[in-house]
């Protein structure tokens, strides 16, 4: 390769790349050597590896206007953020659409952006007039649309980062509770067999259930003290204030605006999701996943349950067929009884992070990160608890687990479930 060609080299991050990726453009060295040709993917966890170890890989400019498209975008990201040039390859991903490649690398690091402008367009929503309009406008492509292409991106990572959030602090507590819920929502509408109009008016209902109380919301997870009378009075008005909020800021779909104005009131029980109408179809999904999800979150008055404790709240029912809600069934085989991102404890005494659903519901893998004398694990051990000694005795609050674990490292333990576990190998 010729100097000329070198010089238009672009360098990108290797840490953007991920198992099973498509590649869009050819990776090179830093001689403009080929490492991995465009289209072929990255087949296991030692190939990435191998990429990742290099601080650098490389993609020739002129290859393709999609090259162009994601560098472009990454560096109009950098400046927006008034971030170093040297710091563009953090806002560049080599997979993705154009809802996406403005978001960071890092799964990790996505998920808190996605958390970050649901925040923001939350608060823009509060205030109506023409800030509301523009955060309706934008919460689909900022967020929904983002949302969705990092659950394909690895629906595994996005439980454990946002359930692990949840369940072990209550700062932010608003705008993470209604991404988690929404996501959650999103992950139950194929075998709830939603339409995708009703999964995407559902998710819209979810993100923006709370809009009149998110600081509230944020105030009481930190408060020690009950609600005072006036806040009482806010929470009890909320879901009317709130669909008040969203009609002033130009949402006009009728569906969701009842979902989120119904989202907290009693339904007829013993009634099939599938004879229900679609707005209470979709209001009750969006009940169970929402009191389901806010049981396991902490607050300053109180730990959160245990997934176990919290299951019971969306399982049991009085009035439904077996005593059995019919969305918290299907809620339990998606997620698995100990959801990723809680905490277990095992029967040879240790105590484990779930990293994602096992073969049954009840037999997730999981990372131990306590000893059997509640001693930090200095490299969390992997583990498959179908085996019998390592089965789960019960499920642990995140409230009294106290141990703070690195996400991009559970991640990285996570894949390794997925590919190198069964063949008895250690990851690296």
């Amino acid at each position: 390769m010729s100097a000329d060609d070198k010089q238009e080299l672009v360098a990108v991050s290797p840490s953007s790349l991920h198992m099973g990726a498509a590649l869009r453009f050819t990776l090179r060295d830093e001689h403009g050597r080929v490492l991995l040709a465009k289209g072929l993917r990255i087949e296991n966890l030692e190939a990435l590896e191998s990429l990742q170890r290099r601080k650098l890989v490389y993609v020739h400019y002129d290859e393709s206007d999609e090259a162009v498209k994601v560098m472009m975008s990454g560096l109009n990201e950098a400046t927006r953020r008034d971030a170093p040039i040297k710091d563009i390859d953090k806002y560049v991903s080599l997979k993705g659409t154009d809802a996406t490649l403005a978001l960071p690398a890092s799964l990790s690091q996505a998920w808190e952006e996605v958390e970050t402008r649901l925040k923001v367009l939350l608060g823009q929503l509060a205030q109506g007039g023409a800030n509301g309009q523009d955060a309706v406008q934008r919460l689909n492509t900022q967020v929904a649309v983002p949302q969705d292409a990092l659950l394909h991106r690895d629906s595994d990572a996005a439980l454990f980062l946002l359930i692990h959030r949840a369940v072990t602090g209550f700062s932010g507590y608003s705008a993470l509770h209604s991404l988690l819920t929404a996501t959650v929502a999103h992950m139950l509408a194929p075998p709830l067999k939603l339409t995708q109009e009703e999964d995407a008016c559902l998710v819209r209902a979810a993100l923006t259930m709370n809009v009149a109380m998110t600081q509230l919301q944020d105030m009481l997870a930190a408060q020690k003290h009950p609600p005072s009378p006036q806040q009482r009075a806010l929470i009890d008005r909320h879901t009317t204030d709130g669909t008040r909020l969203l009609m002033a800021s130009g949402v006009t779909d009728p569906m969701w605006l009842a979902v989120v104005q119904a989202h907290h009131n009693d339904l007829p029980p013993g009634t099939a999701l599938a004879q229900r109408s679609s707005t209470d179809r979709l209001t009750k999904i969006l009940q169970v996943v929402d009191r389901y999800t806010a049981a396991m979150s902490p607050r300053v008055s109180r730990a959160g349950r245990d997934a176990k404790d919290a299951a019971r709240s969306a399982i049991v029912q009085a009035g439904a067929a077996g005593g059995h809600d019919e969305v918290g069934l299907v809620l339990m085989q998606v997620l698995g009884l100990h959801p990723a991102g809680t905490f277990v404890k095992l029967a040879n005494g240790e105590t484990a992070v779930v990293l994602r659903r096992g073969t049954k519901p009840n037999e997730p893998w999981v990372a131990s990160v306590l000893n059997r004398r509640d001693e930090p694990i200095s490299e969390p051990r992997l583990y498959n608890t179908a085996k019998p000694e390592l089965a789960v005795t019960q499920g642990i609050s995140g409230s009294i687990v106290r141990v703070r674990l690195n996400p991009d490292a559970m991640l990285r333990q996570l894949a390794f479930s997925k590919t190198g576990a069964e063949r008895g190998v250690r990851p690296g």
